[in-house]
């Protein structure tokens, strides 16, 4: 990471909500800068190995529920209460649908819209809240390319990458009316990474990398990560959505 950037994360009080994969990643590249980390999950286990793993640096975890308000509301009064409030919130949590549409049920649908844009806004308006009384604040969503170009995400589901497609809209619009208050936000879209998340893809969708991306791999998970905390740390981006994966939907 540039020094300039990681300079910005001394001191300074980050959240990260979903532990796993590109999630896992954030938390790693932040552990050993931030003074205070916070990590939310549903997985309890995975919450326990991080605690372990990640060293020095002040390290809170909660289980949080995303699909739920008052789930997402008590963790950030807990921040508040704890470590104040934070400079930098990375929203990580996803679900990924690899039914066949005709296939995809009402349930499927509602699960899907819950974790990936109901719960991205509970936690985005929960940290604006508390960003505004400070008047600066950085927040970054996970998004996906598949919401971004049709032909790498036309292996995919449809209802994530409408989800997908929702988050980069939310940003464009939430970054417009957070500005006065000092908060950015933005979204990182990337193609095709090696993440547990991925090794439930149809095969189709594996043979499908080296068609869709121009250097014929998926992105490695910290790739990833050291983008996101380039983008949610500089200071000249927001209401953006930035893709990553190697030309993913320019080869077909």
């Amino acid at each position: 990471m540039f020094a300039r950037i990681a300079d910005r994360y001394k001191g300074r009080t980050a959240v990260v909500i979903g532990a796993g994969g590109i999630g896992g990643e954030i938390i790693r590249l932040l552990s050993g800068s931030v003074a205070n980390l916070v990590v939310a999950d549903r997985d309890e286990a995975l919450l326990e190995q991080l605690a372990a793993s990640c060293g020095p640096a002040r390290l809170l975890v909660g289980k949080i529920d995303v699909r739920d308000d008052g789930s997402v509301a008590e963790l950030f009064a807990f921040i508040k209460a704890t470590v104040g409030t934070p400079d930098y919130l990375f929203y990580a949590a996803g679900i990924l649908n690899v039914e066949p549409f005709a296939e995809t049920t009402n349930d499927l649908w509602n699960l899907a819209v819950n974790v990936n844009l109901n719960g991205a806004f509970y936690c985005t308006r929960a940290a604006a809240e508390l960003m505004r009384g400070q008047g600066s604040g950085s927040i970054l969503l996970l998004g996906s390319i598949a919401g971004t170009k049709a032909r790498s995400g036309s292996r995919v589901n449809p209802v994530y990458n409408a989800t997908k497609a929702g988050l980069a809209a939310f940003v464009n619009s939430a970054a417009i009316q957070l500005r006065k208050d000092g908060v950015r936000i933005n979204c990182i879209s990337p193609g095709p990474t090696a993440t547990p998340m991925m090794d439930v893809q149809p095969r189709q969708v594996h043979e499908a990398v080296s068609e869709i991306t121009l250097d014929g791999r998926m992105n490695n998970p910290d790739e990833v990560a050291e983008l996101a905390l380039f983008v949610a740390a500089h200071g000249r981006f927001t209401g953006e959505e930035l893709c990553l994966g190697g030309g993913a939907g320019l080869g077909g």
